[in-house]
């Protein structure tokens, strides 16, 4: 079974569905085949190991994805002529309905984005007001020093608009919004950048959630077994019903996002909450030829997510080869559902303009 696995970058959950859930069940079948490692060994019988050691070595290509292995990277600000910050975070509409039960969590997000000071800020699940209605949550940000910004509005009534937005220290030259879901209400946004005679592209992407219940995201996060009566039982089926659905579509619209990341002809950064986990279609259709930011620098599982399972990493940076990466941060402060995501680069001139 874990062999099939290594099929999982090829095959689109969109027309197979099953391949949707098999990243999750990978650690699990990895764990049992490491036990039969060590249960025919002390056996005796080590012929039989050759079986799990075949097993993990024909899926490597998605273990391999799951742990970063760098625990003396650096993660402090390096002094660079031509170094730039870049983060991407999911703000949660900057706890605008109160999420975090403290009425602080706003105005420290925004001290927060002041202390970090990263040249390029890339936030999904944004939400900003106007001056007679709500927090003018894009102005408040434009003031910490960003003079350009773009927004991707997926939502928008008189109490302001929702959606992705990147706000950035360098002009930004050329803005396009993609649409990425065939039921609507979801887009991509790509961003050109210039910085001095260097041009570069940004994309800022969110995938479709799994839009679990409160309570299914309870039993999911449960540190005990359950009781497995009714209610769970039905609970646990519409869990699964969910998560399948929802690879399905995030198997579409990483197709299309790849597809226009692959097009573009400049050097490319792809920042954004992808709602899945390394190892699955969505994440090596986005990240194809590009590197990993966190298994370049990173250390351990580098999960992003503060809820329901904490130890999973559903938020990215990937980069194109050409920059070279100097730093890798992931604060952890829960200001949000995600943890923030912060990479450190640098371009020589290429001499290319838009």
């Amino acid at each position: 079974m874990q062999s099939l696995c290594r099929l999982i970058p090829s095959l689109n959950p969109f027309e197979f569905s099953i391949v949707g859930i098999m990243p999750y069940i990978v650690p699990i079948l990895t764990a049992i085949n490491i036990f039969f490692i060590f249960f025919w060994l002390f056996a005796k019988k080590y012929y039989f190991i050759l079986i799990p050691v075949v097993a993990i070595f024909l899926s490597w290509n998605v273990l391999s994805v799951l742990i970063a292995g760098h625990p003396f990277s650096s993660s402090s600000k390096n002094d660079h002529k031509h170094a730039f910050r870049i983060m991407s975070y999911n703000v949660r509409l900057l706890d605008l309905y109160n999420w975090s039960g403290r009425k602080e969590t706003r105005s420290e997000m925004l001290s927060f984005f002041k202390q970090e000071n990263a040249d390029v800020l890339c936030l999904q699940e944004f939400y900003s007001g106007n001056d007679s209605v709500g927090k003018n949550n894009i102005k408040d940000i434009q003031a910490q020093g960003y003079p350009y910004v773009a927004s991707c509005v997926m939502n928008e009534n008189k109490r302001g608009i929702w959606g992705s937005v990147v706000f950035s220290k360098f002009p930004i030259v050329t803005k396009k919004n993609h649409d990425i879901d065939v039921e609507g209400g979801n887009l991509l946004q790509e961003v050109g950048i210039k910085k001095g005679s260097d041009t570069f592209t940004v994309f800022n992407v969110h995938l479709k959630s799994n839009k679990f219940t409160s309570s299914e995201s309870d039993l999911v996060g449960k540190k005990e077994l359950p009781e497995w009566d009714e209610k769970t039982k039905a609970q646990t089926k519409s869990i699964y019903d969910k998560l399948e659905n929802s690879t399905k579509n995030r198997g579409l619209e990483a197709k299309i996002v790849g597809d226009k990341i692959q097009k573009n002809k400049y050097p490319v950064i792809v920042c954004g909450d992808l709602n899945d986990i390394p190892g699955s279609y969505a994440y090596f259709k986005l990240r194809t030829n590009l590197k990993d930011l966190f298994l370049e620098k990173g250390f351990g599982l580098g999960a992003t997510y503060n809820k329901v399972i904490p130890v999973l990493r559903i938020d990215y940076i990937f980069f194109d080869p050409r920059f070279n990466v100097l730093d890798y941060q992931k604060p952890n402060e829960e200001y949000s559902d995600h943890f923030p995501v912060i990479g450190q680069f640098e371009l020589e001139n290429n001499n290319k303009t838009l």
